[in-house]
């Protein structure tokens, strides 16, 4: 009702009565300027604290095992692939003609040297044998009688009471019955010899191969002449190719004259012992000499042939085995040496994690001069006494901070925090029963 009466004729509200009517709604929407300013504080100390909380957090350097870089004098050797080869490799062949009578011994034996092999039939020759002696003792017989003629007809030539003639055909008689001998006794040495060929026997001590023959077969030269082969493996030798680049570092090992015309004059320009592997890669325990070097280099391999030889007394190796071979070559003095497992390869080459003295960690390329048992030869990269990482690469990058350990300190740092960890544990655990 008392909106109607601040109405003008015309309908509408009066200036004033619209005016008293709004003031209220904007004083009750604008907040009093005290509140504002509480807010302003309050929002200000929120700014504050929330700054103070931002605290630059503690590097806490990774746990690494490093060794120092150290110098030795590292000896430079060759590996190659050889094979083994018998000292000494025999064919035994039929020397006469005939049928096998008897084998007498066992495919892949040992045999010592003059031992029976094969029995050929030697009947024929035990004949002939029989034949010639029975003409050596014909030949014996003229001998002797033309004998008795010249010293019957001797005296009387002297006392002219035979002629000159019958003197000179006694002796004529008397030379061809000495030669008639002599070509007997040839004859029946032969016969004896061909006879003593039927019993073949071994030429030497070794391993006989496979029978290439049976009982009953025809061997000689109307038939197989090969029978088998007789190896001498103690010693065995060892063959292997080395490289031109080899043979050069292994004459300058020879530094004085007198070593180098030595080693010529017994056929060997490359000196030293090899070691060579078993089947299983296992390393053989006698140690071989090099016995000879090719004097010329194959111009197609760009290698020559190198031959040792080692004791085999207990035959464990045997002729064409494949070995790994490694000979000294050389000998590399004051050589900068790290742990193979200290590198790693990229497609840039290899690198190393270096510990520098502010426990910064720099990765570095080396070049690598030789790799063997001593570990790897660092050409160029670094120096003696600098710290490379050989255990937890992973866990550090190149520019950040590391603590080097030795593998000692590593281990107790790693035991004291298992047993931290274990009493953690058993504090969780007993809280958890008391529950």
């Amino acid at each position: 009702m008392a909106d109607l009466q601040n109405l003008n004729m015309d309908g509408t509200m009066s200036h004033s009565s619209l005016s008293n009517r709004i003031k209220p709604v904007v004083e009750m929407a604008a907040p009093p300027l005290k509140c504002r300013a509480i807010g302003a504080i309050l929002l200000s100390s929120l700014f504050t604290l929330t700054a103070c909380e931002e605290v630059a957090p503690t590097i806490i350097p990774k746990s690494v095992v490093v060794e120092q870089v150290t110098t030795a004098t590292v000896p430079l050797y060759g590996n190659y692939i050889g094979i083994t080869k018998a000292s000494l490799d025999v064919e035994v062949r039929a020397r006469v003609n005939g049928f096998v009578e008897q084998k007498s011994f066992v495919e892949g034996s040992g045999v010592k040297e003059g031992s029976v092999l094969y029995q050929i039939d030697n009947k024929p020759y035990v004949a002939v044998v029989n034949r010639l002696k029975a003409n050596v003792e014909s030949q014996r017989s003229v001998l002797e009688k033309a004998q008795r003629d010249v010293e019957r007809l001797k005296p009387l030539y002297e006392q002219d009471a035979a002629s000159q003639l019958d003197f000179d055909n006694a002796l004529s008689v008397l030379s061809q019955a000495k030669s008639s001998l002599a070509a007997s006794k040839a004859e029946l040495e032969e016969a004896q010899l061909e006879l003593s060929y039927t019993s073949i026997r071994s030429p030497i001590s070794g391993l006989v191969s496979r029978s290439e023959v049976d009982i009953g077969a025809l061997v000689g030269s109307n038939g197989q002449s090969l029978l088998t082969r007789v190896k001498q493996v103690d010693p065995i030798y060892v063959t292997f190719n080395m490289s031109a680049l080899d043979y050069l570092n292994a004459r300058r090992r020879m530094t004085s004259y007198s070593e180098k015309k030595e080693a010529e004059s017994e056929g060997k320009a490359v000196e030293g012992f090899v070691t060579i592997t078993l089947p299983d890669n296992s390393e053989y325990r006698y140690l071989g000499d090099v016995r000879f070097t090719d004097p010329s280099v194959n111009p197609e391999t760009g290698t020559f042939q190198v031959r040792a030889e080692l004791p085999n007394p207990d035959k464990e190796l045997l002729p064409g085995q494949y070995t790994n071979v490694r000979i000294k070559l050389n000998e590399v003095n004051n050589a900068i040496v790290i742990p193979q497992k200290a590198t790693q390869v990229e497609q840039g080459g290899v690198y190393v994690m270096v510990v520098l003295p502010d426990n910064m960690v720099e990765r570095r390329f080396i070049v690598i001069d030789h790799q063997g048992p001593m570990g790897v030869v660092v050409k160029s990269g670094l120096k003696p006494g600098e710290l490379v990482i050989v255990e937890g690469m992973h866990r550090v990058r190149h520019g950040q901070l590391a603590e080097p350990l030795t593998a000692a300190q590593y281990l107790k740092q790693e035991d004291s925090k298992e047993k931290e960890q274990a009493l953690k544990q058993q504090e969780l655990e007993q809280l958890q029963e008391q529950q």
